[in-house]
């Protein structure tokens, strides 16, 4: 089975502080032992990064510590998904078409790359977001 990871559920995996990181880390074990495929976009690699640089925890996460993070738990593991100029283009006609505004972009461009990829489920803490994009589409799943 391949598993497209939403950024929200790799944070959730990764910090055993987070409220919702049972759920969330039982699918990235799942990934660890090989009972299925693990895949993200590059540009969720970029926003992993982004997330996990900024959150206001307790000591921080320094960037050289988000990236250890990534060296270390997701990059050996996860296929990446190189994006496109098409996929970008894509996204943005989902959002337009979907009548969304800011941030839904980079909701489509997780979908876009999933699709693409083939996954079998897209992984996500945000389905309201992935659902206003794609109503009914039975990829989005919320661990």
């Amino acid at each position: 089975m391949k598993l497209y990871f939403d950024t929200s559920v790799l944070i959730a995996a990764l910090l055993q502080q987070h409220p919702q990181h049972a759920s969330a880390y039982r699918h990235l074990h799942s990934v660890k032992v090989k009972e299925c495929e693990g895949w993200i976009t590059t540009h969720g690699l970029a926003e992993l990064y982004s997330t996990l640089s900024a959150l206001p925890l307790k000591p921080r996460l320094f960037p050289a510590d988000a990236n250890r993070i990534i060296q270390h738990s997701i990059l050996p593991l996860f296929t990446l998904v190189s994006l496109t100029t098409e996929h970008y283009l894509h996204a943005l006609q989902l959002t337009v078409e979907s009548n969304l505004p800011s941030g839904a972009i980079y909701d489509a461009l997780h979908l876009i790359g999933a699709r693409d990829a083939n996954c079998d489920t897209l992984l996500t803490f945000n389905l309201r977001h992935f659902q206003t994009l794609a109503p009914k589409d039975p990829l989005i799943t919320q661990p």
